[in-house]
């Protein structure tokens, strides 16, 4: 009996103990962040707003395993659009810095295209679309593809029959669009634009109307204003409190051009785990196989996807870390903790 309430005294040191630590690291976080904003607005925004959404993981492919499966036209298709760049960025990210930037971010249309106003490090900071279209070699020609699904008068016949047929779609229109009905080279494209061109959240294995719109255009050979249509994504969800956050490694690009600090800021590691390759390829393969012969199929790829996230952020927990969609219940909130100082 002894050895039990000591070994129960124990845990509870060490969970005391891990919840200070945690407490701590929070604490020098909320400091960090509320330096950054020296304007209370700003401030009071993210917090009510942007602190506890998750980020969508980002996904990058592997050109040397489209070219060994022979995908020769997804890789025209991405390098007629000069995707090429956004599609294979890997860089690593700040999601604190990148959300808290977010939450400021502004729009401002010109005649030459326009440019962005973000809050970073204490002040605003104006990046024009063209800076954006350099860091990933994105084309500023073509048309500044807008919310509304209109983007030019030569889009003007399209139906979504037409969309359907130019992608490959099998199925009947009715419900949801699965991806497991198209050729693979279309679902690898669907992939890099619900994760990657145009990352949203939810189930990733449906096609929207708005993707197969977009895809239409891109197998079309219409050229889209991409850093326009980048930023116009991004304030689509910008007032949407329960919507994930995206575009962590194009921001943290953006960083690097402006030069601000990141020191000390908490960073996320993209690792092979988020490549599309040969791997993924295969079961991309696999999947449309057995769904053309009649075999509904869990989507393998998107549950192995999630369980990798759920594990990452498990993983940063334990280490004190706590992941961007911890619960306000695991761990004090800014709010808390500002009030608190």
């Amino acid at each position: 009996m002894p050895r039990r309430k000591e070994v129960a005294r124990k845990n509870i040191h060490d969970n005391a103990s891990s919840s200070r630590r945690a407490t701590n690291e929070r604490e020098e976080e909320v400091h960090h962040m509320a330096s950054w904003f020296n304007n209370a607005q700003f401030l009071n925004n993210y917090i009510l707003r942007w602190e506890k959404r998750p980020f969508v993981a980002p996904r990058y492919i592997n050109f040397e395993s489209l070219q060994s499966s022979n995908f020769n036209r997804l890789i025209n298709v991405l390098e007629a659009q000069h995707l090429s760049g956004l599609v294979m960025m890997e860089n690593d990210y700040y999601p604190d810095l990148v959300s808290g930037s977010l939450s400021s971010l502004r729009f401002v249309g010109t005649t030459d295209g326009g440019y962005i106003e973000a809050y970073m490090h204490g002040r605003i900071r104006v990046i024009p679309l063209s800076a954006i279209a350099s860091l990933c070699n994105l084309s500023m020609d073509g048309v500044p593809f807008r919310g509304g699904l209109r983007a030019h008068d030569s889009w003007d016949n399209y139906t979504l029959q037409d969309g359907l047929a130019t992608i490959g779609y099998r199925g009947n229109v009715v419900g949801k669009l699965s991806v497991n009905l198209v050729p693979t080279d279309i679902r690898i494209l669907h992939y890099l634009l619900t994760y990657t061109i145009l990352p949203r959240g939810g189930n990733h294995g449906v096609i929207q109307h708005e993707d197969v719109l977009v895809m239409w255009a891109m197998l079309k050979g219409y050229k889209i204003c991409w850093p326009f249509f980048i930023i116009q994504h991004m304030l689509k969800f910008q007032g949407k409190a329960n919507k994930p956050i995206r575009y962590g490694p194009l921001w943290s690009k953006i960083y690097e051009y402006l030069g601000v600090d990141v020191q000390g800021a908490r960073k996320v590691v993209i690792d092979s785990r988020r490549c599309i390759d040969a791997t993924t390829i295969k079961l991309m393969r696999r999947q449309i196989e057995q769904q053309s012969q009649g075999v509904d199929e869990v989507d393998e790829e998107e549950n192995r996807l999630e369980e990798e996230e759920q594990a990452n952020q498990m993983g940063q927990e334990e280490e004190g870390q706590p992941g961007p969609s911890s619960s306000s219940q695991e761990q004090p909130s800014m709010r808390d903790i500002l009030q608190a100082i």
